[in-house]
Protein backbone atom coordinates (compact mmCIF):
# COMPACT_ATOMS: atom_id res chain seq x y z
CA UNK A 1 0.00 0.00 0.00
CA UNK A 2 1.30 3.29 -0.79
CA UNK A 3 1.23 6.27 1.44
CA UNK A 4 1.65 9.48 1.13
CA UNK A 5 1.51 12.71 4.10
CA UNK A 6 -0.62 15.04 5.63
CA UNK A 7 0.76 17.89 6.86
CA UNK A 8 -1.49 19.16 10.15
CA UNK A 9 -1.26 22.17 12.51
CA UNK A 10 -2.96 22.88 15.40
CA UNK A 11 -2.64 25.38 18.57
CA UNK A 12 -4.74 25.09 21.95
CA UNK A 13 -5.80 28.65 23.95
CA UNK A 14 -7.47 29.48 27.20
CA UNK A 15 -8.89 32.55 25.93
CA UNK A 16 -9.89 33.97 29.24
CA UNK A 17 -13.26 34.85 28.59
CA UNK A 18 -11.93 37.69 26.69
CA UNK A 19 -13.11 38.93 23.05
CA UNK A 20 -10.85 38.05 20.13
CA UNK A 21 -8.27 40.15 19.64
CA UNK A 22 -8.48 43.21 17.11
CA UNK A 23 -4.56 44.28 16.29
CA UNK A 24 -3.37 41.50 14.56
CA UNK A 25 -2.42 39.03 17.36
CA UNK A 26 -4.66 36.08 15.58
CA UNK A 27 -2.88 36.65 12.14
CA UNK A 28 0.22 36.39 13.74
CA UNK A 29 -0.77 33.22 15.76
CA UNK A 30 -2.64 31.05 12.91
CA UNK A 31 0.11 31.56 10.92
CA UNK A 32 3.73 32.66 12.49
CA UNK A 33 4.82 29.31 12.71
CA UNK A 34 3.28 27.29 9.36
CA UNK A 35 6.41 27.13 7.03
CA UNK A 36 4.51 25.19 4.64
CA UNK A 37 0.58 25.30 4.16
CA UNK A 38 -1.00 23.07 6.37
CA UNK A 39 -3.38 20.49 4.95
CA UNK A 40 -5.72 20.44 7.84
CA UNK A 41 -6.09 22.88 10.95
CA UNK A 42 -7.45 22.39 14.32
CA UNK A 43 -8.22 25.11 16.54
CA UNK A 44 -8.83 23.99 20.62
CA UNK A 45 -9.93 27.02 22.88
CA UNK A 46 -11.35 27.24 26.69
CA UNK A 47 -13.07 29.43 28.69
CA UNK A 48 -14.79 31.12 25.30
CA UNK A 49 -17.35 33.53 26.90
CA UNK A 50 -20.84 31.93 27.35
CA UNK A 51 -23.17 34.27 28.76
CA UNK A 52 -26.84 33.33 28.36
CA UNK A 53 -27.40 35.95 25.42
CA UNK A 54 -24.03 34.44 23.71
CA UNK A 55 -25.59 31.05 23.79
CA UNK A 56 -28.56 32.31 22.26
CA UNK A 57 -26.72 34.42 19.11
CA UNK A 58 -24.24 31.32 18.25
CA UNK A 59 -27.11 29.42 17.29
CA UNK A 60 -27.93 32.02 14.70
CA UNK A 61 -24.09 33.04 13.88
CA UNK A 62 -21.03 32.13 14.37
CA UNK A 63 -19.43 33.40 18.04
CA UNK A 64 -16.94 35.97 17.78
CA UNK A 65 -13.90 33.94 18.35
CA UNK A 66 -15.19 31.38 15.60
CA UNK A 67 -15.98 33.96 12.77
CA UNK A 68 -12.28 35.72 14.25
CA UNK A 69 -10.23 32.94 13.43
CA UNK A 70 -12.30 31.84 10.30
CA UNK A 71 -11.83 34.96 8.89
CA UNK A 72 -8.04 34.49 9.11
CA UNK A 73 -8.10 30.52 8.02
CA UNK A 74 -10.39 30.23 5.38
CA UNK A 75 -9.45 33.45 3.36
CA UNK A 76 -6.22 31.04 2.60
CA UNK A 77 -8.35 28.38 0.74
CA UNK A 78 -9.37 26.06 4.20
CA UNK A 79 -12.97 25.55 5.48
CA UNK A 80 -14.44 24.97 8.50
CA UNK A 81 -15.28 21.46 7.88
CA UNK A 82 -16.95 20.81 11.52
CA UNK A 83 -16.88 22.42 14.74
CA UNK A 84 -18.45 21.56 18.45
CA UNK A 85 -18.82 23.99 21.48
CA UNK A 86 -19.84 23.00 25.05
CA UNK A 87 -20.13 26.20 27.04
CA UNK A 88 -16.42 27.56 27.03
CA UNK A 89 -14.92 24.39 25.25
CA UNK A 90 -14.99 25.03 21.39
CA UNK A 91 -13.12 23.17 18.60
CA UNK A 92 -12.78 24.06 15.03
CA UNK A 93 -11.51 21.54 12.04
CA UNK A 94 -10.36 22.96 8.85
CA UNK A 95 -8.93 21.72 5.54
CA UNK A 96 -8.14 22.97 2.84
CA UNK A 97 -10.47 22.46 -0.24
CA UNK A 98 -9.36 20.29 -2.32
CA UNK A 99 -9.47 17.13 0.48
CA UNK A 100 -13.41 18.12 0.99
CA UNK A 101 -14.35 15.19 -0.89
CA UNK A 102 -12.07 12.72 1.28
CA UNK A 103 -13.75 13.83 4.70
CA UNK A 104 -16.32 11.26 5.69
CA UNK A 105 -18.18 10.18 8.68
CA UNK A 106 -17.75 13.28 10.52
CA UNK A 107 -19.18 13.14 13.87
CA UNK A 108 -18.65 15.26 16.95
CA UNK A 109 -19.01 14.43 20.75
CA UNK A 110 -18.81 16.05 23.84
CA UNK A 111 -18.43 15.20 27.90
CA UNK A 112 -19.29 17.85 31.02
CA UNK A 113 -16.91 17.05 33.60
CA UNK A 114 -17.86 20.39 35.67
CA UNK A 115 -19.43 20.08 39.00
CA UNK A 116 -19.56 16.47 38.58
CA UNK A 117 -21.13 16.16 35.01
CA UNK A 118 -23.98 19.03 35.28
CA UNK A 119 -21.73 21.89 34.58
CA UNK A 120 -19.95 21.80 31.27
CA UNK A 121 -17.38 24.88 32.49
CA UNK A 122 -14.87 21.25 32.34
CA UNK A 123 -14.76 18.28 30.13
CA UNK A 124 -14.18 18.12 26.41
CA UNK A 125 -15.29 18.48 23.03
CA UNK A 126 -13.86 16.09 20.26
CA UNK A 127 -14.41 15.62 16.27
CA UNK A 128 -13.45 12.33 14.45
CA UNK A 129 -13.27 11.76 10.58
CA UNK A 130 -11.92 9.49 8.18
CA UNK A 131 -9.15 10.59 5.83
CA UNK A 132 -7.84 8.88 2.93
CA UNK A 133 -8.30 5.50 4.70
CA UNK A 134 -7.18 6.63 7.98
CA UNK A 135 -9.39 7.52 11.18
CA UNK A 136 -8.76 10.87 13.28
CA UNK A 137 -9.90 12.12 16.12
CA UNK A 138 -9.69 15.27 17.81
CA UNK A 139 -9.97 15.85 21.05
CA UNK A 140 -10.05 19.38 23.20
CA UNK A 141 -9.99 19.28 27.30
CA UNK A 142 -10.28 21.48 30.07
CA UNK A 143 -9.73 19.60 33.52
CA UNK A 144 -9.79 20.47 36.93
CA UNK A 145 -7.54 22.75 38.28
CA UNK A 146 -5.54 23.61 41.04
CA UNK A 147 -2.39 22.04 42.21
CA UNK A 148 -4.14 19.14 44.60
CA UNK A 149 -6.14 18.13 41.89
CA UNK A 150 -4.14 15.99 40.22
CA UNK A 151 -5.80 12.42 40.94
CA UNK A 152 -9.13 14.09 39.46
CA UNK A 153 -7.65 15.19 36.44
CA UNK A 154 -6.36 11.89 35.69
CA UNK A 155 -10.04 10.44 36.62
CA UNK A 156 -11.38 13.12 34.01
CA UNK A 157 -9.13 11.45 31.19
CA UNK A 158 -10.71 8.40 31.85
CA UNK A 159 -14.32 9.41 31.95
CA UNK A 160 -14.05 11.50 29.01
CA UNK A 161 -12.28 8.21 26.90
CA UNK A 162 -14.95 6.11 27.96
CA UNK A 163 -18.45 8.49 27.75
CA UNK A 164 -17.79 9.86 24.24
CA UNK A 165 -19.06 7.83 21.48
CA UNK A 166 -19.60 7.67 17.69
CA UNK A 167 -22.38 5.56 15.85
CA UNK A 168 -19.61 3.46 13.67
CA UNK A 169 -18.92 0.62 14.27
CA UNK A 170 -14.64 0.34 14.29
CA UNK A 171 -14.78 3.61 15.88
CA UNK A 172 -17.36 3.65 18.95
CA UNK A 173 -14.91 5.61 20.93
CA UNK A 174 -12.05 7.75 20.92
CA UNK A 175 -9.24 5.22 21.55
CA UNK A 176 -10.43 3.66 18.68
CA UNK A 177 -9.02 5.94 16.26
CA UNK A 178 -5.55 5.56 14.04
CA UNK A 179 -4.27 8.96 15.08
CA UNK A 180 -5.45 10.39 18.61
CA UNK A 181 -4.99 14.18 18.99
CA UNK A 182 -5.61 15.19 22.89
CA UNK A 183 -5.30 19.18 23.33
CA UNK A 184 -6.43 21.66 25.80
CA UNK A 185 -5.76 23.00 29.36
CA UNK A 186 -4.74 20.06 31.13
CA UNK A 187 -4.45 21.92 34.22
CA UNK A 188 -1.91 19.85 35.86
CA UNK A 189 0.94 21.53 37.88
CA UNK A 190 4.33 21.18 39.26
CA UNK A 191 4.47 19.16 42.39
CA UNK A 192 6.54 20.15 45.58
CA UNK A 193 7.96 23.59 43.88
CA UNK A 194 7.18 26.80 45.54
CA UNK A 195 6.27 29.75 43.03
CA UNK A 196 9.51 31.35 43.74
CA UNK A 197 11.14 28.19 42.77
CA UNK A 198 8.73 27.36 39.15
CA UNK A 199 9.81 31.63 38.61
CA UNK A 200 13.64 31.28 39.12
CA UNK A 201 13.67 27.89 36.96
CA UNK A 202 11.56 29.15 34.60
CA UNK A 203 14.47 29.72 32.13
CA UNK A 204 16.20 27.78 29.01
CA UNK A 205 18.94 26.08 30.85
CA UNK A 206 16.75 25.07 33.87
CA UNK A 207 13.05 23.65 32.26
CA UNK A 208 14.74 20.32 32.45
CA UNK A 209 13.92 20.18 36.42
CA UNK A 210 10.59 21.62 36.05
CA UNK A 211 9.40 18.80 33.10
CA UNK A 212 10.79 16.11 36.52
CA UNK A 213 8.33 17.85 38.30
CA UNK A 214 5.42 18.37 36.06
CA UNK A 215 2.54 16.23 37.19
CA UNK A 216 1.39 15.37 33.52
CA UNK A 217 4.75 13.69 32.76
CA UNK A 218 4.69 11.65 35.82
CA UNK A 219 0.82 10.31 35.25
CA UNK A 220 2.06 9.02 31.72
CA UNK A 221 5.07 7.78 33.16
CA UNK A 222 4.23 5.92 36.25
CA UNK A 223 0.73 4.59 33.84
CA UNK A 224 -1.83 6.15 35.88
CA UNK A 225 -3.72 7.92 32.65
CA UNK A 226 -3.30 8.57 28.97
CA UNK A 227 -2.04 5.40 28.35
CA UNK A 228 0.19 5.48 25.04
CA UNK A 229 -0.23 8.97 24.54
CA UNK A 230 3.08 10.80 23.95
CA UNK A 231 4.02 14.67 24.20
CA UNK A 232 7.35 16.52 22.60
CA UNK A 233 10.10 17.34 24.90
CA UNK A 234 8.80 20.68 26.54
CA UNK A 235 11.68 23.74 25.51
CA UNK A 236 9.13 26.78 26.36
CA UNK A 237 8.42 28.85 29.65
CA UNK A 238 5.20 27.43 31.84
CA UNK A 239 2.25 28.92 29.99
CA UNK A 240 0.26 29.75 32.70
CA UNK A 241 -0.26 32.53 34.59
CA UNK A 242 0.46 35.75 33.25
CA UNK A 243 -1.52 39.22 33.87
CA UNK A 244 -3.88 39.76 31.25
CA UNK A 245 -2.37 41.54 28.15
CA UNK A 246 1.35 41.37 30.16
CA UNK A 247 4.29 39.34 29.95
CA UNK A 248 4.72 38.72 32.96
CA UNK A 249 3.82 35.86 35.93
CA UNK A 250 0.70 36.72 38.21
CA UNK A 251 1.51 40.17 39.94
CA UNK A 252 -2.47 39.66 41.66
CA UNK A 253 -2.62 38.53 45.84
CA UNK A 254 -3.06 35.19 44.59
CA UNK A 255 0.23 34.83 42.87
CA UNK A 256 -0.86 31.85 40.90
CA UNK A 257 2.25 29.05 40.67
CA UNK A 258 3.17 28.71 36.92
CA UNK A 259 2.84 25.99 35.26
CA UNK A 260 2.49 24.02 31.91
CA UNK A 261 -1.12 23.84 32.04
CA UNK A 262 -1.62 23.74 27.83
CA UNK A 263 -1.02 20.93 26.47
CA UNK A 264 -0.71 18.84 22.80
CA UNK A 265 -0.04 14.93 22.92
CA UNK A 266 -0.89 12.02 20.70
CA UNK A 267 -1.77 8.92 20.38
CA UNK A 268 -0.90 6.43 17.03
CA UNK A 269 -2.84 2.70 16.93
CA UNK A 270 -0.63 0.11 15.08
CA UNK A 271 -2.42 -2.91 14.44
CA UNK A 272 -5.85 -2.03 13.97
CA UNK A 273 -8.30 -5.65 12.81
CA UNK A 274 -10.06 -4.10 9.78
CA UNK A 275 -7.16 -2.50 8.36
CA UNK A 276 -5.12 -4.70 5.27
CA UNK A 277 -1.36 -6.08 7.16
CA UNK A 278 0.14 -3.76 4.47
CA UNK A 279 -1.56 -0.45 6.47
CA UNK A 280 0.88 1.78 7.11
CA UNK A 281 1.01 4.25 10.11
CA UNK A 282 3.28 6.87 11.39
CA UNK A 283 3.26 9.98 12.95
CA UNK A 284 5.99 12.83 13.29
CA UNK A 285 5.62 16.13 15.26
CA UNK A 286 7.64 18.99 13.31
CA UNK A 287 6.88 21.51 16.18
CA UNK A 288 6.10 21.63 19.43
CA UNK A 289 6.01 25.45 21.24
CA UNK A 290 4.29 28.36 22.86
CA UNK A 291 3.43 31.41 21.19
CA UNK A 292 5.17 33.27 24.43
CA UNK A 293 5.16 36.37 22.73
CA UNK A 294 0.85 36.79 22.85
CA UNK A 295 -0.21 39.56 25.10
CA UNK A 296 -4.14 38.75 26.01
CA UNK A 297 -5.15 35.82 27.78
CA UNK A 298 -3.78 34.62 30.96
CA UNK A 299 -2.43 31.76 29.77
CA UNK A 300 -0.15 32.01 26.48
CA UNK A 301 -1.51 29.47 23.10
CA UNK A 302 0.31 25.94 22.72
CA UNK A 303 1.06 25.12 18.63
CA UNK A 304 2.01 21.97 17.01
CA UNK A 305 2.79 20.86 13.85
CA UNK A 306 2.43 16.99 12.63
CA UNK A 307 3.08 15.04 9.77
CA UNK A 308 0.59 11.78 9.13
CA UNK A 309 1.08 9.08 7.02
CA UNK A 310 -2.05 8.23 5.11
CA UNK A 311 -3.01 5.91 2.05
CA UNK A 312 -2.07 7.57 -1.25
CA UNK A 313 -3.72 4.97 -3.34
CA UNK A 314 -5.54 6.48 -6.18
CA UNK A 315 -9.14 7.88 -5.20
CA UNK A 316 -11.54 9.45 -6.96
CA UNK A 317 -14.11 11.24 -5.19
CA UNK A 318 -17.69 9.77 -5.30
CA UNK A 319 -18.63 12.69 -7.35
CA UNK A 320 -16.77 14.02 -10.26
CA UNK A 321 -17.90 17.18 -11.76
CA UNK A 322 -16.91 17.85 -15.58
CA UNK A 323 -14.54 20.79 -16.08
CA UNK A 324 -16.41 23.92 -16.11
CA UNK A 325 -14.73 27.19 -18.37
CA UNK A 326 -16.65 29.84 -17.16
CA UNK A 327 -20.72 30.81 -16.52
CA UNK A 328 -22.75 33.40 -17.90
CA UNK A 329 -25.44 35.38 -15.62
CA UNK A 330 -27.64 35.07 -18.29
CA UNK A 331 -29.84 31.92 -19.47
CA UNK A 332 -29.38 29.05 -17.80
CA UNK A 333 -25.86 27.64 -16.88
CA UNK A 334 -25.41 23.34 -16.66
CA UNK A 335 -22.92 21.61 -14.52
CA UNK A 336 -22.19 17.98 -15.24
CA UNK A 337 -20.92 15.07 -12.75
CA UNK A 338 -20.68 11.56 -12.19
CA UNK A 339 -21.88 9.61 -9.63
CA UNK A 340 -18.98 6.97 -8.37
CA UNK A 341 -20.89 3.20 -8.06
CA UNK A 342 -22.90 2.71 -5.13
CA UNK A 343 -23.31 6.06 -4.34
CA UNK A 344 -26.21 6.47 -2.34
CA UNK A 345 -27.99 9.89 -2.97
CA UNK A 346 -31.22 11.79 -1.86
CA UNK A 347 -33.76 14.18 -2.85
CA UNK A 348 -32.15 16.57 -0.13
CA UNK A 349 -28.77 16.02 -1.78
CA UNK A 350 -27.95 19.79 -3.26
CA UNK A 351 -25.11 21.31 -5.19
CA UNK A 352 -23.94 24.75 -3.94
CA UNK A 353 -21.83 27.36 -5.36
CA UNK A 354 -19.41 29.28 -3.71
CA UNK A 355 -16.80 31.99 -3.62
CA UNK A 356 -14.01 31.53 -3.27
CA UNK A 357 -12.75 32.08 0.69
CA UNK A 358 -16.41 30.74 1.79
CA UNK A 359 -16.02 29.48 5.54
CA UNK A 360 -18.76 26.89 5.91
CA UNK A 361 -20.32 24.59 3.14
CA UNK A 362 -23.82 25.30 5.06
CA UNK A 363 -24.17 28.55 5.63
CA UNK A 364 -21.83 30.52 3.53
CA UNK A 365 -23.38 29.54 -0.27
CA UNK A 366 -24.23 32.04 -3.00
CA UNK A 367 -26.97 29.98 -4.62
CA UNK A 368 -28.07 26.04 -4.44
CA UNK A 369 -29.76 23.93 -6.83
CA UNK A 370 -30.95 20.16 -5.83
CA UNK A 371 -29.23 17.33 -6.94
CA UNK A 372 -30.37 14.50 -9.24
CA UNK A 373 -31.72 11.60 -7.09
CA UNK A 374 -30.58 8.39 -8.30
CA UNK A 375 -32.51 5.10 -6.91
CA UNK A 376 -31.35 2.62 -10.11
CA UNK A 377 -28.63 0.82 -11.42
CA UNK A 378 -25.98 2.01 -8.90
CA UNK A 379 -23.19 -0.50 -10.09
CA UNK A 380 -21.98 1.79 -12.69
CA UNK A 381 -20.74 5.66 -12.80
CA UNK A 382 -24.25 7.73 -13.45
CA UNK A 383 -24.02 10.97 -15.61
CA UNK A 384 -26.05 13.63 -13.75
CA UNK A 385 -26.64 17.49 -15.06
CA UNK A 386 -27.88 20.31 -12.84
CA UNK A 387 -28.89 23.26 -14.05
CA UNK A 388 -28.44 27.33 -12.12
CA UNK A 389 -30.62 29.66 -13.54
CA UNK A 390 -28.39 33.31 -14.07
CA UNK A 391 -30.78 35.04 -12.33
CA UNK A 392 -29.71 33.63 -8.97
CA UNK A 393 -26.02 33.63 -9.70
CA UNK A 394 -23.73 36.67 -8.42
CA UNK A 395 -22.91 39.59 -9.88
CA UNK A 396 -19.41 39.98 -8.37
CA UNK A 397 -17.33 39.20 -11.79
CA UNK A 398 -13.85 39.53 -10.33
CA UNK A 399 -14.28 36.92 -7.86
CA UNK A 400 -13.49 32.92 -8.30
CA UNK A 401 -16.34 30.54 -7.33
CA UNK A 402 -16.42 26.72 -7.43
CA UNK A 403 -19.34 24.18 -6.88
CA UNK A 404 -19.84 21.45 -3.93
CA UNK A 405 -21.71 18.49 -3.93
CA UNK A 406 -23.41 17.92 -0.30
CA UNK A 407 -25.07 14.63 0.93
CA UNK A 408 -27.58 14.30 3.45
CA UNK A 409 -26.85 10.82 3.52
CA UNK A 410 -23.23 10.15 4.94
CA UNK A 411 -23.65 14.32 5.30
CA UNK A 412 -19.94 15.47 3.91
CA UNK A 413 -19.30 16.89 0.96
CA UNK A 414 -18.66 14.30 -1.60
CA UNK A 415 -17.33 16.45 -4.56
CA UNK A 416 -15.71 19.72 -5.36
CA UNK A 417 -15.48 21.13 -9.17
CA UNK A 418 -12.45 23.33 -10.37
CA UNK A 419 -12.17 27.06 -10.09
CA UNK A 420 -14.14 29.06 -12.65
CA UNK A 421 -15.35 33.01 -12.61
CA UNK A 422 -19.13 34.28 -14.12
CA UNK A 423 -18.84 36.45 -16.70
CA UNK A 424 -21.61 39.55 -16.85
CA UNK A 425 -24.87 38.79 -18.86
CA UNK A 426 -23.58 40.78 -22.07
CA UNK A 427 -19.73 39.24 -22.26
CA UNK A 428 -19.09 37.86 -26.20
CA UNK A 429 -15.89 36.30 -24.92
Amino acid sequence: MSTSDLRISMFTWNVATLDPPENGILKDLVWIHTKEAPDMYIVGLQEVSSKPHEVIQSVITDDPWTAAISNEVCNRGYVLVSSCKLQGLLVLFYARMLHLPFLHNIYTACTRTGLGGVWGNKGAVSIRLDCYGRSMCFVVVHLAAHTDQWEQRDKEYYEIVATQEYPLPNTPHILFHDYIFLLGDLNYRFEDLTTEAVKFLSAPNKLHVLREKDQLIKTIREGRAFDQFQEGIIKFMPTYKFDLKQNNYDSSPKQRTPAWTDRILWRVNQLQAWHPADTILDLKQKTYTSHGDVLWSDHKPVWSEFTVQVSSDPLLPLVAFEPIESWQKSGFSTCAYTLAPETKTSSWDWIGLYKIGFQTVHRHYCTYEWAVEVSDDLHKRINCKVRFSGAYLPTDYEAKYVLCYYSKVVSCVLGVSNVFRIKPPDDKS
